[in-house]
């Protein structure tokens, strides 16, 4: 017996194009792959559905299918037996001619072959026009990558370390495999989210000379992909203690200091973090913006070699001065006799 595509989506032959479309759309959401996680049973029912419902929804070939269907049950109908002649049992009745057993043997030959015909044509025109339906298979998702943040010393930074980081990761919910549904019902292991938090220690490598506010790329160490996909990656976002800025120039290193107006003009000792700890480094009187102090072998070692820290100052003129400041440099301006624009003094 062939498909009945009509009684695998529960209609009646007459039904309409709209009731075809509900009948689908309701046995879809029942039977995908998506819901029943690609059961065996349940793909093939899926199958039968989806080609039941491509040949019913187009006009064409279900008035083929139709057609077709009606040839096929022709086929099977049994012939009815002669009634006898009830209403005058008198009247002679034409004695039948005895089939032979050659006939017999004809007739059924006939109607067997013209069954395997019409079961052949329909299966010619599911194999031509109704398309197979391909195993589902979900796309592949990435995992997401996973910053966080390291804070390094002075000495640290410019030399190297190691940090052992603590990084939260987000896995597939081992119980719905992150379809956050159970039989219809919101997995209660995930709560519906499909993944689950796990904390995982790492240990990685800082490498020498990095800088403030830049990123290291550990590979594979984010988060879990979905359906194949892969890992994503672990990002370490650099930071130096006091958002100190760090420049390299071969074994040296470069640093930039802020100094205020009256520590240039009158110099003095200011401290400076060093891979030795804290140093005083020595200002001299009238040092000018941008001027460049050089302290010897606090810069990167290597080869039994190390650099310099060379050091650029800054002056910083405060934000906010108080009244009594302020003051101040206005005793300065009435007393100044220079014209540092012209660059000559006045007499």
């Amino acid at each position: 017996m062939k498909k009945n595509y009509y009684k695998i989506l529960g209609l009646a032959p007459n039904a309409a194009s709209e009731d075809i479309k509900k009948a689908y759309r309701k046995l879809v959401h029942r039977y995908h792959p998506d819901v029943t996680g690609n059961d065996e049973m349940s793909v093939k029912r899926f199958k039968e559905i989806t080609e039941a419902y491509e040949t019913l929804s187009s006009p064409q070939k279900r008035e083929q299918y139709d057609s077709i269907m009606k040839l096929y049950e022709y086929a099977e109908t049994e012939p009815q037996p002669e009634q006898k002649n009830s209403e005058d049992d008198d009247i002679p009745v034409k004695p039948k001619k005895k089939e032979s057993t050659f006939s017999k043997m004809r007739e059924q030959a006939k109607s067997i072959h013209v069954k395997n015909l019409f079961a052949n044509a329909v299966d010619n025109i599911l194999k031509n026009k109704v398309p197979k339906q391909k195993k589902y298979v979900p796309p592949k998702v990435d995992g997401k990558d996973i910053t966080t943040e390291v804070t390094l010393s002075i000495t640290e930074a410019i030399n190297g370390a190691e940090r052992v980081v603590n990084i939260l990761h987000l896995e597939t919910c081992e119980k719905c495999r992150g379809r956050k549904f159970i039989n219809g019902s919101i997995c209660l292991s995930c709560n519906g989210s499909g993944e689950k938090s796990k904390y995982k220690k790492l240990t990685v490598k800082i490498p020498a000379k990095v800088r403030n506010n830049s990123k290291i790329r550990v590979e594979g160490e984010g988060n879990k992909g979905f359906n194949g996909g892969k890992r994503g990656d672990l990002y370490l976002l650099i930071r130096i203690e006091n958002n100190i800025e760090i420049q390299y120039e071969g074994l040296n290193v470069l640093r930039t200091i802020p100094i205020e107006p009256y520590e240039a003009v009158l110099g003095g000792y200011i401290n400076i973090d060093t891979t030795a700890g804290k140093i005083q480094m020595k200002l001299m009187p009238n040092t000018y913006n941008g001027q460049k102090y050089r302290i010897s072998e606090q810069g990167i070692e290597k080869d039994g070699k190390k650099g310099d820290l060379i050091i650029t100052v800054k002056i910083d003129i405060p934000k906010n001065l108080s009244k009594a400041e302020l003051a101040l440099y206005e005793q300065l301006k009435q007393l100044s006799k220079h014209n540092i624009r012209e660059g000559v003094s006045e007499q």
